[in-house]
């Protein structure tokens, strides 16, 4: 399986720290942000672009076909979920290739597109998250 787990800096960890102790607010914020990192990484492939907003290459399929790279059955990205943790969240999938084409193969002429992680729009995101949950009473 390839995955991600939350990071982005100390603002992120100090602010889940406050969560930790409350066992309600922390499955609504691992749910809330799983939900919303399945989405962010769901546009990258909309988008066609990577972590930092980058064009991926096209594929040589893609090109071809006149499609779109990584959307020829849409396996890849109808995958994608997460994992409501007691201290966090993890999204992925368990799609075979999906390491190869995040990662590449240049033994098989396979580009890099990365689309899992999180960018500092992410970051913002799950920030936001925290910040709702703490404000508001469940």
């Amino acid at each position: 399986m390839i995955d991600a787990n939350l990071s982005g800096g100390d603002e992120i960890i100090r602010r889940l720290g406050a969560l930790y102790f409350d066992n309600q607010k922390m499955q609504k914020f691992s749910r809330l942000a799983g939900a919303e990192m399945v989405h962010q990484t769901e546009e990258r492939f909309y988008n066609q672009h990577d972590l930092g907003r980058q064009p991926w290459i096209p594929s040589q399929r893609a090109i071809a076909d006149q499609g779109k790279t990584l959307r020829d059955t849409g396996r890849l990205m109808a995958s994608l979920t997460y994992i409501a943790l007691p201290d966090g969240v993890k999204w992925g999938t368990n799609v075979v290739y999906a390491k190869a084409m995040h990662y590449g193969l240049p033994y098989r002429n396979v580009t890099p597109r990365p689309f899992i992680g999180m960018n500092d729009d992410d970051r913002a995101s799950v920030l936001n998250i925290i910040n709702r949950i703490m404000d508001v009473d469940l």
